[in-house]
């Protein structure tokens, strides 16, 4: 299982990379224009303090284009996986990339038909939205599930990278599934690997020792 920081905040990225296993990050046009920075500088620093991998999004909308913009982000980094929507034109330009020597995630998936097309066309990574599904009332878990099933079945490579997930419960229900991969908001994967019960465990530890103990320390003597 990998897991990914849905996120462009370096200070975000920072504090998690430092207490949990993470594998790198991913990036979208919107979240990137929240931190307000050319996207190749903003890049730069990912990568600085990342040792993992970077899902970068392309922002044309054309199949010339789309494959112009993968191989820039190709070239500034063989750490970058290019990111490309599942439209007409994007697996248009996801067939005639060589997939053998650029990773690509096939982004913004919200059918088993699609993902089994950008799997045949190449992409490494497939990423169904998840939450957004579910807001018209429909189940993403679910969806990823019968993608899975298609893409296994079919004996494709490609990895399921989850994205557009809202609750911890999502990731509950997903990580079940066995999918291969995730990227989170940092304030999910926050509310995924905490618990208030386990806040509540250290905290009796803390006054059971202290009853026998001077100080909260392994090497303490006992009170007197």
């Amino acid at each position: 299982m990998e897991y990914y920081i849905d996120s462009g905040n370096l200070t975000k990225i920072k504090e998690l990379i430092n207490w949990l296993p993470i594998d790198g990050v991913t990036i979208n046009p919107s979240l990137v224009s929240l931190e307000r920075k050319r996207l190749f500088s903003l890049i730069e620093e990912i990568l600085t303090v990342c040792d993992g991998r970077v899902h970068v999004q392309v922002l044309a909308n054309s199949e010339k284009d789309i494959i112009e913009e993968t191989l820039k982000l190709h070239s500034f980094s063989e750490r970058i996986i290019v990111k490309i929507p599942v439209s007409k034109v994007g697996l248009a330009a996801i067939k005639k990339i060589d997939t053998e020597e650029i990773d690509i995630t096939a982004t913004a998936v919200f059918g088993v038909s699609q993902a089994l097309a950008a799997a045949k066309c190449g992409a490494k990574y497939i990423a169904p939205y998840v939450s957004r599904l579910d807001k018209i009332e429909q189940s993403g878990v679910k969806l990823v599930e019968e993608i899975k099933k298609t893409i296994d079945a079919a004996g494709y490579s490609s990895k399921i990278i989850a994205a557009s997930i809202k609750n911890a419960n999502q990731v509950k229900e997903l990580l079940k599934l066995g999918i291969e991969s995730i990227t989170l908001s940092p304030e999910i994967l926050v509310q995924a690997h905490t618990h208030f019960l386990t806040d509540k465990a250290i905290e009796m530890f803390e006054e059971d020792w202290l009853r026998e103990y001077n100080t909260l320390s392994i090497e303490a003597d006992l009170k007197s």
